[in-house]
Formats: structure tokens, C-alpha cells, sequence
């Protein structure tokens, strides 16, 4: 079973052209966002494992680790995945799932435009697979930075690195989306500097990664 969410009656919500009137602010942004995992790649780094599957601390699976985090904060979680469907599902019932509209393998950006087509939110948090650094209370600095900048999407910076598929976005930004792969332009980053965007700089202080990109890595950065 690939897809066990249907998605929403694409009428059901006008995209809106995002205005600089239009006033955020964090309180509603926290009661009307969702958050999606992206883990629609193939992990080719990491020889095609189901990164979220994975006890990279030995310990904990990785989508526990960031379902412990994430539910909390926003309405509702889902997966952007193309397998294991039925293993999220009996992780946890609640769970949303869906895979990209095309297939292929096209990248966050193909995620991202997808979800809005699940999500009945004004606003997605989106988190990637393998992000090991998960600070406390992320939406809230998310949703603060978004309403002290005004601004349509907020992406995280790590210690300097910019992260451009963890991101908070407003679904102003959905028809932008569209419109990039209509044109076959897949980079978040040439997509976000033409809009009204934000940065939300963490920093990483533990010694941990902030993220599993190959078992190398791995090795080194967690005991």
C-alpha cells in the first residue's frame, strides 16, 4: 500500500498570493500547522536503508525520535515516503502517510509540493529524515522568527549550515512550488531567496551530528 491517505479536493483551499499586509503571528501559527517527514530519497549514501528504521543511537529508532518531538508541537505528523507504509502505520496509528503526486525520486522539493495537497493546515513544518538534532520547542522558534520577520517560510541554519528542506512554510508558497517543477527548477534554495524568506540559526552544542548522511559518519560522531 503506497498511499493510504487520500489527498484533499484540490478546490478545497484557494492558494492565496502571499502580501506583506498579511500579519502572522506565532500563537496562530502554532495552533494551525502540521509537521511532514521527508523521507522520500533512496539513502544511496547510506546503501538504500529506511533511514527512519534505523537505531543510529542504538537505542531509539530514528522516527521515534523525531515522532517523540514533533506530535507534541504541531496538529498532525506525516510521512513522505514511496515504502514501508505499513510498518509507520503500526508504529503509530495517527500517522499520515503519502508518497509524492510523480515518481522517480525528484527530490524535497517533490515532497514538499505534495503534502499541500494532504495537509488542511495553513502551515507545514518540514523535517528532514535523518535530522539527528532536534532542539526543544523548534516550532515555537520557528513560528517566532516567522512572525518577527513576516516572512512566508523560515529555514533552519545549523552552525552556519543551511539546511533548506527543514523549514517552516506557509501555503502561500505551495503555488511557487508548482510552478518550479513545472519549469523543472528543483533547487529550494534558487526557489526561497525569490521569496520573502527568514533563517532560523540554531546552534548544534552537543557531539552529535546534526545529521546521518552515511554510516561513515556515523561511526565517527555518535559513541
Amino acid at each position: 500500500m503506497n498511499c493510504p491517505t487520500k489527498p484533499i479536493e484540490s478546490c478545497q483551499f484557494q492558494d492565496q498570493q502571499f502580501q506583506d499586509r498579511q500579519r502572522f503571528d506565532s500563537k496562530t501559527i502554532l495552533n494551525n500547522t502540521d509537521a511532514v517527514i521527508l523521507a522520500g530519497g533512496q539513502a544511496t549514501r547510506m546503501g538504500g536503508c529506511n533511514k527512519l528504521l534505523q537505531c543510529f543511537d542504538g537505542q531509539c529508532r530514528q522516527l521515534d525520535r523525531l515522532r517523540e518531538k514533533l506530535k507534541p508541537q504541531v496538529q498532525k505528523l506525516w510521512i513522505n515516503s514511496h515504502r514501508d507504509s505499513e510498518i509507520y502505520q503500526a508504529i503509530d496509528a495517527e500517522i499520515g502517510i503519502f508518497s509524492d503526486l510523480e515518481k522517480g525520486f525528484q527530490g524535497p522539493m517533490m515532497g514538499m509540493h505534495s503534502a499541500w495537497l494532504y495537509s488542511q493546515r495553513d502551515w507545514i513544518l518540514f523535517v528532514p529524515c535523518d535530522l539527528f538534532y532536534m532542539p526543544d520547542q523548534l516550532l515555537a522558534q520557528f513560528a517566532e522568527q516567522v512572525a518577527t520577520d513576516q516572512s512566508q517560510l523560515c529555514y533552519a541554519e545549523i552552525d552556519g549550515q543551511a539546511l533548506y528542506p527543514f523549514c517552516l512554510m506557509h501555503r502561500s508558497v505551495s503555488e511557487h512550488l508548482a510552478q518550479s517543477l513545472a519549469q523543472d527548477q528543483r533547487s529550494l534554495f534558487r526557489l526561497f531567496k525569490s521569496l520573502k524568506f527568514s533563517v532560523l540559526k540554531l546552534t548544534n552544542d552537543s557531539a552529535q551530528p546534526h545529521s546521518i548522511n552515511a554510516w561513515a559518519e556515523l561511526n565517527m560522531r555518535l559513541p
